[in-house]
């Protein structure tokens, strides 16, 4: 019996403070040998037959990346399958995709050829409506994210008063000198991969680390509470890999994309992140916590506590407006699912899997 691939989740886009942030670019890395880009309304079968591919290829021994959606981790956006090099996205708002290479390369999926015009046109004022309030309600939960970013810097500040960045200096170099120089370089050209293994979507704070966690994976725990400073640890660790041929994928904070979470290198099967998560996991610690000076953390403790209450508080109230959308659009993907062909989606579906399966060699 054939041995499942490995499947692995993660996040191409997210709800961040300047609005929904895409890493769609980085579907493949580099560029794919096939690229199908589906298009149509809510409700027209896009998570199912992005799914059902995922399925019948991690069956037939092929590792699969499942991309989710960053609003409704329920729902799918994108698929790897990742020895054939071949994704299926999602190409509909607010991920907007168009083909780079038609014909060539990408491919169009429109699956609004299966559903009856006609009868979705009998609602057409009420999905306007629909539309209109959910383009509201994300505008409205954009802004309860930037405020929580303002306060986010504010804890920033407090944490990492009087930080002592020497001390982090020679921590990074130590670590560079044992984990890093003997690693040797690869001839050829380093690429990063830019990404989110956590949301903050309608299910909450969704962090999928452990199902994005590369296969046989070591790992590594940056212990901080002070997110610069894992960030600037881990941008300086990339751009080290990255100059000695290795391609690193770059997991970002969903709230501050200019926050680095993770880090992972393929082909060193290793990740160094600063969530709490991998603690268990992790098989080497890097302390930059003991270089925060500890009388100002005596200092502002109460501060940090407080200012962290409000902080979580205009996040819950951002999460609660995407709730909101996410139920206002399962209602308008009722008006386009019941007036949908799926038998014929499901040939289509069929076809497009055989199609994929011709490019084994």
């Amino acid at each position: 019996m054939q041995e499942p691939g490995y499947i692995r989740k993660f996040f191409l886009g997210a709800n961040t403070y300047k609005g929904f942030h895409s890493f769609y670019e980085y579907v493949v890395p580099g560029t794919p040998n096939k690229l199908f880009i589906l298009k149509g309304g809510p409700g027209t079968g896009k998570s199912t037959f992005l799914r059902k591919v995922a399925n019948e290829f991690a069956k037939m021994g092929y590792d699969v990346e499942i991309h989710h959606c960053s609003s409704d981790n329920d729902s799918l956006d994108g698929v790897r399958i990742v020895q054939l090099n071949v994704a299926i996205m999602d190409g509909t708002a607010p991920h907007t995709t168009d083909p780079k290479y038609p014909a060539a390369v990408d491919e169009i999926i429109n699956l609004g050829e299966y559903w009856n015009k006609e009868k979705i046109e009998k609602n057409r004022e009420t999905i306007i409506s629909y539309n209109k309030e959910l383009k509201k309600l994300y505008a409205s939960s954009y802004r309860f994210l930037r405020a929580a970013k303002e306060v986010q810097d504010d804890l920033e500040t407090l944490i990492g008063d009087q930080y002592d960045w020497v001390g982090f200096n020679n921590t990074l170099l130590e670590y560079k000198s044992t984990v890093l120089d003997p690693v040797k370089p690869l001839n050829k050209l380093g690429k990063p991969r830019h990404l989110f293994h956590s949301s903050i979507n309608s299910a909450g704070r969704v962090d999928y680390i452990e199902d994005a966690l590369l296969k046989e994976c070591r790992c590594h725990y940056i212990k901080t509470q002070y997110c610069t400073a894992a960030t600037e640890f881990l941008k300086a660790l990339s751009s080290d890999l990255l100059m000695k041929g290795y391609d690193v994928e770059i997991f970002h904070k969903p709230l501050d994309p200019n926050i680095i979470e993770t880090i992972m290198v393929n082909e060193l099967s290793l990740a160094i992140s600063n969530d709490q998560k991998l603690v268990k996991k992790a098989d080497r610690i890097i302390d930059l916590e003991k270089h925060r000076d500890i009388n100002s953390t005596e200092k502002y403790h109460s501060s940090i506590i407080n200012t962290y209450k409000i902080f979580e508080n205009l996040l819950d109230e951002a999460i609660k407006r995407i709730q909101e959308a996410k139920k206002l659009h399962d209602n308008l993907e009722k008006f386009y699912a019941q007036n949908m062909d799926f038998e014929r989606i499901a040939k289509l579906r069929s076809n497009t899997i055989e199609r994929i399966k011709k490019m084994i060699k």
